[in-house]
């Protein structure tokens, strides 16, 4: 707004070099608090909101459990689980967590239901709420179908109490349907019904209405199912903490604690069925194992049998090596006697006619042979003997000679009878020796198959004692069954307030949502909104001075708000302005009258009310003021002033148009105490444009520059025509109107441009219509806004 002293004045028209873009955090936050009755408007709703939900919601209270889970044998495990040993099971598997979906299963908190007969429900009416009876309430339902109909259908009693006897249905209005005695069978749509007292004392309940809510057993089952909790406490550990919300905390503890029985129950079930079922392929598997484990033992022992192997295969093929190694040194001991024998008959055989010694040291085995050697060897040395004193003739030599051949012919006999003996010892022994061969060449062979045998009998033994301990220890389980749940906390309630709502975070987040919501209504509006809001919009789209504000008006009879006598904040801002224009024209030395522009972007923004109240604003200081029209094409003069014809009150285009008239035939005065004159638009013409080109405008801006001393020129929008470019040199100050909440951002660039290429001389701009963003004050203590 328009500041309220001189240094504040001239501060207001500092040239900048750039629009600002700066954040102001002071600004932003002042937006919020000016509009702090809808935070407080909004966080009464809330807050009501708040009231009435936590007044009119069944309070929960949560109550829980802890357990400790065996991992050893669960009852997600198979009939395989006796082999887990055998690497059957995946024992990589979150046990725990199998545990816990199998407690939150449908099936056992359908038992559950069953169990506690939650599908049926008694309520009695309070002031505001129905609260549940349980687990005992003043009547009960007992049904005589069939609970498979029974638990899938749904259905509501309202049961009114007359007397000990007898009651009424009633509908929800507590109008009475039909009467009834208690103990007696009564047919409904979802089969016949018994309803007896539970109490005693019923007389004292006369009067009351017990609602009965029948609900089918899966719908039941689900609902708790997805309220349950069940967590592990810690990482790792088999303790589980089972949790429920309820209205009721007596039948959460008993659903939980029941719950509980039945997992355990269902535990020592399937373990009994599961070891059952275990002994049961045990045996099969037995029977076939024994009767693969004979037909391997009869395949091993015939096979001993047909090539003569003893148990220990191994020590009897040492045993034939053995045999077959003395063997072959016999058989080379003969051959070397054999060899022995064969040198020495050619050489007794050679020695026909001769007389030579034989070789003693053969080491004959026969002692004859040695012997006859020996028995040679001296007749041929005593011969030798005798030669050497007498001749051959000699008797005695005669006689050694012939000692000397029969000796040579028995040798020969002796060694050939030691050469055929051996000879037939060899060949025996050589017989043998292929047949040791064989049985060395055919051992590995025989080994190998004979390992093979043992090695499917030994499978087989192994297989069949490990069926028969396995057998053992599940006729063992079958008889010791422990359940998979020890129970560490029995079900109870964490303390006497409710869980639910949660008052501290119910109002909590209806404070939030009370200041959240204005003001993310309010910043939306402000990021969507691209209309010009204040002056610090225009400080940050703008480089060129701006001259103020003009509050918004709120008088619909005047145009002119400005007089003598007001004091209005209009008529101040006027004031203000005023003063403003001569800052911004003392460097203007002209001695003729000023000329002040006022345009605008578009049509709409105020500038022929701003040209007409400143017009008159300085008619009043005493100055003689001229206010001409050159908006040719939509002239608005005759609703600011009286005029004689009104709209068609001749004026400056006739004189542009008419060269008989003078200026001062256009001339209309206004008022007698402020000199103000006014030279209306005239008739419209076609031509616009080609009459402000005439010479006749200049003729005119001179004569009012010789007789006025200003002259206030309401100009046609710049954006829609180029009427005012055309006249923009007789201008000594253009002031530029941008209206709040009407003038779009966008189109701020046009002025912008304007200054920037010096398009029209001594451009400032002027905020008119501002609202209660922008106020004022002047100099005598005291603040007004528009």
């Amino acid at each position: 707004m328009i500041t309220n002293n001189s240094t504040e004045n001239n501060d207001t028209f500092v040239n900048n070099t750039a629009p600002k873009s700066s954040f102001n955090f002071r600004d932003e936050i002042l937006k919020y608090v000016k509009k702090w009755y809808w935070f407080l408007l909004s966080v009464i709703i809330f807050g009501t909101l708040a009231y009435l939900h936590v007044r009119y919601t069944i309070p929960e209270y949560n109550v829980s459990g802890t357990i400790l889970i065996s991992q050893e044998e669960s009852v997600s495990e198979s009939e395989l689980a006796a082999f887990k040993d055998l690497g059957l099971l995946d024992d990589s598997q979150n046990k725990i967590e199998n545990e816990i979906q199998i407690m939150k299963s449908r099936t056992l908190l359908t038992n559950v239901v069953n169990n506690l007969k939650l599908n049926v429900q008694y309520f009695t009416k309070g002031r505001v709420l129905e609260t549940e009876n349980y687990p005992k309430s003043v009547v009960e339902i007992n049904f005589l179908s069939a609970d498979s109909i029974v638990h899938t259908k749904s259905k509501d009693f309202r049961v009114l109490i007359n007397s000990e006897t007898t009651f009424s249905f009633v509908d929800k209005e507590g109008q009475k349907l039909s009467d009834h005695s208690f103990g007696k069978t009564i047919n409904t749509s979802i089969g016949d019904i018994v309803i007896t007292p539970s109490i005693e004392d019923i007389q004292t309940n006369k009067g009351k209405i017990i609602h009965i809510k029948v609900t089918p057993v899966n719908i039941v089952a689900q609902k708790y199912r997805n309220k349950l909790a069940i967590i592990t406490i810690g990482k790792g550990s088999s303790i589980v903490k089972l949790s429920l919300n309820d209205p009721v905390k007596e039948k959460a503890k008993d659903i939980i604690n029941n719950l509980v029985e039945e997992y355990n129950k269902s535990t020592i079930e399937n373990k009994k069925i599961t070891s059952a079922r275990t002994a049961g392929f045990i045996n099969e598997r037995l029977e076939l194992i024994s009767g693969d484990l004979s037909a391997v033992d009869d395949e091993a022992a015939g096979y001993k049998s047909k090539f003569g192997l003893t148990n220990d295969v191994s020590a009897q093929t040492q045993r034939v090596a053995d045999i077959d190694s003395r063997n072959l040194q016999e058989i080379n001991r003969l051959e070397t006697q054999l060899r022995k024998i064969e040198s020495t008959r050619r050489f007794v055989l050679s020695q026909d006619g001769k007389y030579d010694i034989l070789p003693s040291t053969l080491g004959f085995d026969d002692p004859s042979i040695t012997s006859t050697v020996a028995r040679y060897n001296q007749l041929i040395s005593q011969r030798k003997r005798l030669l050497k004193s007498s001749s051959e003739q000699n008797p005695v030599v005669v006689n050694i000679v012939e000692q000397i051949n029969s000796l040579r012919q028995g040798l020969i006999a002796s060694l050939n009878g030691a050469k055929n003996s051996i000879n037939i010892s060899l060949n025996s022994l050589r017989t043998q020796d292929k047949y040791f061969s064989g049985q060395l060449y055919n051992a590995p062979l025989r080994q190998k198959e004979l390992t093979a045998i043992g090695r499917e009998q030994g499978i087989k033994e192994q297989l069949y004692l490990y069926l028969l301990q396995k057998r053992e220890e599940a006729e063992i389980t079958s008889h010791i069954t422990l359940s998979n749940a020890r129970v560490i906390d029995k079900a109870s309630t964490l303390g006497s307030y409710p869980v639910s709502p949660n008052k501290k975070m119910i109002f909590f987040g209806a404070i939030f949502m009370g200041l959240a919501l204005p003001f993310l209504t309010i910043y939306l509006l402000d990021l969507f909104n691209t209309k010009v809001n204040s002056r610090e919009d225009l400080e940050r789209s703008l480089s060129m001075p701006i001259l103020g504000a003009i509050p918004k008006t709120k008088s619909k009879k005047s145009k002119i708000v400005v007089s003598r006598n007001s004091r209005s904040s209009v008529a101040e801002a006027f004031r203000i302005l005023r003063t403003n224009l001569g800052f911004l024209m003392a460097g203007n030395h002209k001695e003729t009258g000023k000329v002040i522009f006022v345009t605008s972007t578009i049509s709409g923004e105020g500038k022929t009310l701003v040209s007409s109240n400143l017009a008159k604003t300085l008619a009043i200081s005493g100055k003689k003021i001229a206010y001409l029209g050159t908006d040719f094409r939509d002239p608005k003069f005759h609703n600011f002033f009286e005029l004689p014809k009104g709209k068609d009150t001749p004026g400056f285009t006739n004189f542009i148009m008419n060269l008989e008239l003078k200026p001062e035939d256009v001339i209309y005065e206004q008022g007698e105490q402020d000199p103000l004159f006014v030279v209306p638009s005239g008739v419209i013409p076609p031509n616009p444009a080609e009459l402000l080109m005439n010479d006749r405008v200049k003729e005119m801006f001179e004569y009012l520059g010789n007789n006025y001393d200003y002259i206030v020129v309401d100009t046609a929008p710049v954006s829609l025509v180029t009427d005012t470019l055309l006249i923009g040199h007789f201008a000594d100050l253009s002031i530029y109107i941008v209206r709040e909440n009407y003038s779009d951002k966008r189109i701020l660039q046009v002025p912008e441009n304007f200054y920037r290429e010096k398009r029209l001389p001594n451009m400032a701009v002027l905020l008119n219509a501002a609202g209660d963003k922008v106020g004022y004050g002047y100099g005598y203590g005291y603040g007004v806004k528009g």
